[in-house]
C-alpha cells in the first residue's frame, strides 16, 4: 500500500469528519460506526494513522467523565486529499484538463449541472489568469 492511500477503515472515519461541521471526538465516531466492526482500538489506531498522514487534526478537548478526549476535524477536503493521491501518482498540474474531460466523459450529469461546470471552471480561468498578469506586475 502507497504511504499517501487510505485504508478502508480510514476512509471510512473521513467520511464521518466530511459530514461533521464541529467534528468529532473517538467516542462519538465510536457510537457512529458499526459496533461489529469497530472497537475503541481500531478506532483509535485508525485516528492515529490519519493524523500521521496529516489528513484530520485536533480542534479542540472534551472532558468525558474523568478523563479528557480529543475532538477530530479533516485537514484536507476529499478534493484535497484526491489531488494529493494524484500527484503521488505521478499526474500534475499539466494532466489537469485531461482528468477534467475523461470525469466528463464518464459522467450522465443533466445540462444544467454541465452548464454549472462551464461557470465553475470559467472562474477558475478567469482567476488564474488575473493572477498570473499580477505576478508579472
Amino acid at each position: 500500500m502507497k504511504k499517501n492511500a487510505l485504508s478502508n477503515r480510514e476512509k471510512e472515519i473521513m467520511e464521518l469528519l466530511w459530514n461533521t461541521e464541529t467534528g468529532l471526538t473517538s467516542i462519538e465516531m465510536l457510537e457512529l460506526l458499526d459496533s461489529s466492526e469497530w472497537n475503541k482500538l481500531s478506532v483509535l489506531r485508525t485516528i492515529n494513522g490519519l493524523l500521521e498522514k496529516e489528513c484530520i487534526k485536533v480542534t479542540g478537548f472534551e472532558q468525558y467523565n474523568t478523563q479528557y478526549a480529543r475532538r477530530f476535524t479533516y485537514a484536507l477536503t476529499q478534493e484535497e486529499l484526491a489531488a494529493r493521491f494524484l500527484q503521488a501518482d505521478g499526474l500534475d498540474l499539466h494532466s489537469l484538463s485531461n482528468i477534467a474531460m475523461a470525469m466528463i466523459k464518464n459522467d450522465d450529469s443533466t445540462k444544467e449541472s454541465k452548464e454549472d461546470l462551464i461557470d465553475s471552471l470559467q472562474e477558475i480561468i478567469d482567476n488564474l489568469k488575473k493572477e498570473t498578469q499580477d505576478s508579472k506586475n
